[in-house]
Order: structure tokens, then sequence, then C-alpha cells
């Protein structure tokens, strides 16, 4: 068994505070778009609209930043995990 078959169990920790580190992200970017348009309505008096705007332009934000991030480590990775067909 080589040094990259041997699995003790220690990489599950590092994964699972990236993917917490990734949803923590996710829920930043809503927190602060839809904050930052609330002051937008203040300033401008249209209460929700911005509110409701910033916080789907946070969503789309923070999934974009998950996607890359998955992308890259799977890229990172040669693939692996992917089907491909007939195997």
């Amino acid at each position: 068994m080589t040094p990259a078959q041997k699995d003790d169990g220690s990489s599950g920790y590092g994964q699972g505070y990236a993917y917490f580190g990734m949803a923590l992200n996710f829920t930043i970017a809503i927190l602060l778009f839809g904050a930052g348009g609330w002051f937008l309505d203040g300033w401008v008096h249209t209460l929700p609209l911005f509110t409701i705007i910033g916080a789907f332009v946070g969503g789309f934000a923070g999934f974009m930043s998950i996607y890359y991030r998955v992308k890259r480590d799977t890229a990172a990775r040669g693939g692996a995990g992917r089907r491909t067909g007939g195997e």
C-alpha cells in the first residue's frame, strides 16, 4: 500500500472544514449583499426592493464561489470521481 492510498482519517476533518468554510462564505455573501440592499433602500426609500435584489445577487455570488471552488478542486485531482460512459 502506498502512502497515497493509506487513509488514516485525518484528511476527512480538513475536507469537512473546507465545506464548512464554503457554506459560511455562501451565507456571508447573502447577508452582506442583503445588508447593502437594505442600506440602499433606506437611502432611496424603496424599502424591500434592493434588499431582495441584494439577497439574490449575494446568493448567486456565493453559489458561483462554490461552483468555481469545486471545479478547481476537481481539476486539481485530475477529474477523479467523475463518471465517464462505459467504465
